[in-house]
């Protein structure tokens, strides 16, 4: 009797012990939980993209084909808003734009931000009595990079446009000498000269011919600036996105105006190009 109670037992807590390794459904291993999927982004394959020489056009497009609208801050950027298609050669170089997808259902917002590479400057006040006669070049809209290729092989103002017009700018590395400048044309106040900066950085751009417009204001006194340019200033502030920095605050402000489709009032002050430099002799 005792030998057959025991085993009783024994068979019921084998049985007991499969039963625990089946799933509810009685096919095996249970069924990990599913995960929700990753945050969808916005993807051209890299964030920096350089100039091509010899081609006509140099198109990059959004790794997956979505139906809806593409747009970019600040102006200067050409893409599609169909496709999101940009070209590199036919954009503004030199700076980092906002890339924002609306998607047609559901009513979605997607962003990246890329840099098209090359120079800029800052469009500030040099006072010149003061010291400030230097106009450093920005690389890949990001101040704190240092300009590759100073001793191997880059060449700034290529065509001489800058120099023909009195603009002293170091071929090595794109420096704007303003007191040199100012000295070498004798300027009345008031005078503008807008010049085309041609160039070639030893890069990933493989020293393609890349251009840059500037212009250059010139006054005796801080006073004699006119209104509409300390304007154009302020507004610049909001347009020149730091490459160091992946989303400024007002990105996400940006993109609920998007969404709404409110963006004309944004996008008409948008134009960073070409920078203004304004020179003070005091």
């Amino acid at each position: 009797m005792i030998k057959r109670l025991i085993l009783i037992l024994i068979v019921s807590s084998t049985g007991i012990l499969f039963s625990c390794k089946k799933d509810p459904a009685g096919k095996g291993d249970p069924i990990p939980p599913v995960l929700p999927p990753a945050t969808e982004k916005l993807n051209y394959g890299d964030s920096v993209f350089y100039v091509r020489e010899n081609i006509s056009k140099y198109i990059i497009a959004p790794f997956t084909v979505r139906s809806g609208r593409y747009v970019a801050f600040p102006d200067g950027l050409e893409i599609d808003e169909l496709t999101g298609e940009i070209d590199v050669n036919e954009s503004e170089t030199g700076l980092k734009y906002i890339v924002s997808f609306i998607a047609t259902q559901p009513a979605d917002t997607l962003i990246t931000t890329m840099v098209i590479s090359g120079i800029n400057y800052y469009d500030k006040i040099y006072n010149l009595s003061q010291g400030d006669s230097i106009a450093a070049p920005i690389y890949n809209a990001n101040n704190k990079l240092v300009l590759p290729g100073i001793n191997d092989g880059n060449v700034f103002d290529e065509s001489g446009g800058c120099k023909k017009a009195g603009i002293v700018v170091d071929y090595k590395n794109a420096i704007i000498n303003l007191a040199k400048s100012v000295r070498n044309q004798g300027l009345d106040t008031g005078s503008t000269e807008e010049v085309k900066l041609q160039y070639r950085i030893s890069d990933k751009s493989v020293k393609a011919l890349n251009n840059l417009r500037v212009k250059i204001y010139f006054y005796r006194d801080v006073s004699e600036i006119p209104e509409y340019l300390t304007d154009l200033l302020k507004e610049r502030k909001g347009t020149i996105l730091s490459a160091s920095v992946p989303e400024q605050p007002f990105v996400q402000s940006f993109a609920n105006g998007i969404n709404g489709f409110s963006v004309s009032a944004v996008a008409q002050r948008a134009r960073p190009r070409p920078p203004c430099i304004i020179v003070v002799s005091r």
